[in-house]
């Protein structure tokens, strides 16, 4: 990406966001983020409006709740930018959004709940996992009674008769797929999915943004964790799904390195100071504070960017605009608590 290009794009994007702040997020969702976000926007925040750019693989529900509480704690409207993955937990965060930008290659996920393996130290198990074996188990089971019943029945035994010994039959073999099921196991992995489902109710009271049934539908209707909910299905949940503007999707490709997957980076305020404004050729630069990048080696003590160092764009550049957008305006007070 020429340096010319990254102009244009952060340029025009402050000029589009004159009076909003503007944050990118790309990193794991938990509460040491809430922690990060909290702090950033205490001193960072100028605006009651924000534009949220966020890519996530997912994380800690606690923390999603955390980290949207936030979010509408300090601003009056939120417009979250989704360019690429945004799972599980991000998908929490994502409900409270007034206006949900889910670029082409963007998706949200359903709310699928992880959970620690029994037998592995690092391992993680989706909550659904135990919810699709009962139901595989009993459809199982049914298909058995069904197929005896009408098997014995075409003996021309009575239908009370073949009932009796097709319930034999399924009871045969359900009870060795039943056995293996642990019941603490299973009211663990329910309580993890009634989380999700409690968390994301209490959120949309923001907004409203959930279509009916669309909660129940993300927390136990989608088959695998990984399930692709592009900006199409996700208009069929969301009442708030809206696709990127020009000028955002050009952000998004500039920061590319960033943005295009999970790297560690953020939260980070893009903004055009004026101190920055003389003796530089393209104006005030932009400056991204909060959080450095997970990845970053130099991180300072408690993960804060220094007064007056330019943010990254993943590839070694300092991102920079010409002093247009929020250059020179005034910082809003920021509410206390989260």
């Amino acid at each position: 990406m020429e340096e010319k290009q990254l102009l244009e794009s952060v340029t025009g994007m402050l000029d589009a966001n004159g009076d909003r702040d503007v944050i990118v997020i790309s990193r794991g969702v938990n509460r040491e983020l809430h922690r990060d976000l909290t702090k950033a926007i205490r001193e960072e925040k100028r605006y009651d409006k924000c534009t949220l750019y966020l890519t996530t693989n997912g994380g800690d529900p606690d923390g999603a709740f955390r980290i949207a509480r936030c979010l509408r704690h300090h601003y009056t409207h939120l417009r979250i930018v989704i360019p690429s993955y945004c799972k599980s937990a991000g998908t929490l965060i994502a409900i409270v959004a007034d206006e949900l930008a889910i670029g082409d290659l963007g998706e949200l996920g359903p709310l699928d709940i992880q959970v620690p393996k029994d037998s592995e130290l690092a391992g993680r198990s989706s909550g659904l996992d135990i919810i699709q074996a009962m139901n595989a188990a009993r459809e199982h089971t049914q298909r058995a009674f069904k197929e005896a019943l009408i098997d014995i029945r075409g003996a021309r035994l009575s239908t009370k008769l073949a009932g009796e010994f097709a319930t034999k039959i399924a009871v045969g073999v359900a009870a060795p797929l039943y056995a293996q099921i642990d019941p603490i196991r299973l009211g663990e992995m329910q309580r993890a999915m009634r989380i999700a489902y409690e968390y994301g109710k209490r959120l949309n009271e923001y907004t409203n943004s959930l279509a009916n049934g669309a909660l129940a539908s993300l927390v136990a209707d989608y088959p695998a964790h990984g399930f692709v909910i592009d900006r199409k299905e996700a208009s069929t949940l969301f009442t708030t799904v809206v696709a990127p503007t020009a000028i955002e999707d050009k952000f998004c490709t500039t920061l590319g390195p960033i943005l295009n997957s999970q790297v560690g980076f953020g939260p980070h305020f893009i903004r055009a100071h004026a101190s920055q404004t003389e003796g530089n050729e393209n104006g005030s630069s932009t400056e991204g504070t909060g959080q450095h990048s997970e990845q970053n080696p130099t991180k300072p003590v408690a993960g804060n960017v220094p007064r007056g160092t330019k943010a990254s764009n993943g590839q070694g550049r300092t991102i920079r605009g010409n002093g247009r957008g929020s250059a020179g305006s005034k910082r809003a007070p920021s509410r206390k608590g989260t």
